[in-house]
């Protein structure tokens, strides 16, 4: 894979989990380590195809992890979350410094219908796609 190709996918996974391109650098470190170190393929899919499409990335790999843990679009995303969780601008991604019960609470039941929501689109967007 081309290393214009690699960022942009570092780009649109960090989309699809921070809400936001990726910062130059992240780009640059993810394209770095995929292309030192091969991951394996994503299964009977194009990745490319599945970006241009505008696919939900996020819930076919929440669907593909349940299926298969060790699958080449967790590994991206494994990979772009280490890069993440070390830069400032993602800080509070990963940490809550403010205790607030009431609202964990909410958000924990938030993130469980989310979560339930994106595992079945996941499955879904798996059979259309014929990912298998």
């Amino acid at each position: 894979m081309q290393e214009g190709d690699l960022r942009a996918e570092a780009s649109y996974l960090h989309r699809a989990l921070f809400g936001r391109d990726a910062p130059e650098e992240v780009q640059e470190q993810y394209a770095s380590a995929l292309g030192a170190a091969p991951l394996a393929e994503v299964p009977r899919c194009d990745l490319a195809r599945l970006i241009a499409r505008g696919v939900d990335l996020e819930a076919v790999e929440l669907a593909l992890r349940r299926r298969t843990r060790a699958n080449g679009l967790t590994q991206r995303f494994h990979v772009l979350c280490y890069l993440a969780e070390a830069r400032p601008d993602c800080y509070a991604h990963f940490v809550n410094e403010q205790p607030h019960f009431f609202l964990g609470w909410l958000a924990l039941a938030g993130h469980g219908a989310r979560s339930l929501y994106k595992l079945l689109k996941g499955r879904w967007l798996l059979s259309i796609h014929a990912i298998r």
